[in-house]
Formats: structure tokens, C-alpha cells, sequence
């Protein structure tokens, strides 16, 4: 499996050579289930709430007289068979996030990385340069990298990220820009095209090779 290492003119000059057999039938799909699942669970705001019969306003007359008119009794219009009323075992606040061990979570990252890999999705480009802020001009950099910028998700990872490049990729659709330490299987899974910078060459290889 060879990942290549394009030049500035979109040009392959190398590559990396990993020594695999994942492909996208052969994958580890569950650990990377677990993985992404547990990251977007970790995303959830966990704000959904409902209200007890101590928490809803009103109700504390009883609807009417306990006897002699031939319904059910009640003690008030706000218990949870009522319209209007309290809710029973609904949700409250919570934080939805738990944690897996980080070796499940760098296998999971390995194996998305592989199998984009496998799939020619992911490439070496030159560090991220940009001489004025114009996102015309960015993305016509990334055309060459055989990149749709605005129709595609595209992950880019880079160590350093100058203000231009910052500015001029921050309003396009799917641009995902991030150092190394903040790459999760989650980015991975949903970026259609992967771009590393050459200042993360080396973790990508060390991180491919299984000696990170």
C-alpha cells in the first residue's frame, strides 16, 4: 500500500510505503463503530429536559369533588395521565460522554487511516502557505491535490496554520483543518478526501507503521 507525496504542482515525487492488507471489506468495523460512536455521543449538548408534577406550574386545587360525580378521582390537573401535565421518566439534563481506552481509540484511528489509504483518499502535500487570504486563491491550491473543495469533505492535517490560510478556508463547506493531536477516527470517517501536510508526515507514518 503506497500513500503518495504530491509537490506543489499536484505532482506525485514519492511515497510511503505501508506494509497492510486492510481494505474497506476488511477493515476493523467494530472498533471503529465503538470509537466514532463514542465520539459523537461526547458531542451531545444533553440540554433535553422535561418536567416532574413538582416542577409544572399550577394544579394544586383539585379538579373537582372527590365524590358523587361518577369519574375517577383526582388531586390534581397536572399529574401525567392529564393533558397539560407532568411527564413521567422523561429526560434530564446529562453529559452523554464516557470514555474507551486509548489504545481502542489509536487502533480506531489506524484503521479508518488504512482503509482511506487503501481507497487512494489520502495524500502528502506541502505545508500549508498562503500569501494573502483570498479563499479564490486557496482553493485553486487544493484543485491540484485532485480535491473538490466545497462539494467534498476534506480533512486537512497540519501542525502549523498560518492566519491567510486560516481566513481564507474558514467559510468553506466540509474544510476541516487540524494538528495531529486533535485527529480523531471521527474526522476520518467523515472526510471524503484526506490531505496531510508534510510537517505531519512523520506522525502519519509512525502512526500507520504501529510504532506510536
Amino acid at each position: 500500500m503506497n500513500i503518495p507525496v504530491l509537490s506543489s504542482e499536484g505532482k506525485s515525487t514519492s511515497s510511503i510505503s505501508i506494509d497492510s492488507d486492510v481494505t474497506l471489506e476488511s477493515f476493523n468495523n467494530a472498533i471503529v463503530h465503538e470509537i466514532t460512536t463514542m465520539e459523537l455521543a461526547g458531542m451531545r449538548a444533553g440540554t433535553s429536559s422535561t418536567k416532574t408534577r413538582g416542577e409544572v406550574s399550577g394544579g394544586g386545587k383539585k379538579p373537582y369533588r372527590q365524590k358523587g360525580t361518577g369519574r375517577a378521582r383526582q388531586g390534581s390537573s397536572r399529574a401525567p395521565q392529564w393533558r397539560g401535565g407532568a411527564i413521567i421518566f422523561g429526560p434530564r439534563p446529562r453529559n452523554y460522554f464516557y470514555k474507551q481506552p486509548s489504545k481502542k481509540v489509536l487502533k480506531a484511528l489506524r484503521e479508518s487511516l488504512l482503509v482511506r489509504a487503501a481507497e487512494s483518499k489520502i495524500s502528502v502535500i506541502p505545508n500549508l502557505e498562503s500569501e494573502n487570504s483570498k479563499t479564490k486563491n486557496f482553493v485553486e491550491n487544493l484543485k491540484k491535490y485532485n480535491t473538490y473543495p466545497g462539494y467534498q469533505n476534506i480533512l486537512i492535517i497540519s501542525e502549523e496554520l498560518d492566519e491567510n490560510t486560516w481566513l481564507s478556508s474558514r467559510n468553506i463547506p466540509g474544510m476541516t483543518i487540524l494538528p495531529s493531536s486533535a485527529v480523531t477516527s471521527l474526522y476520518v470517517v467523515l472526510a471524503d478526501v484526506v490531505l496531510v501536510a508534510e510537517d505531519s508526515k512523520e506522525w502519519l507514518e509512525q502512526l500507520l507503521k504501529g510504532s506510536k
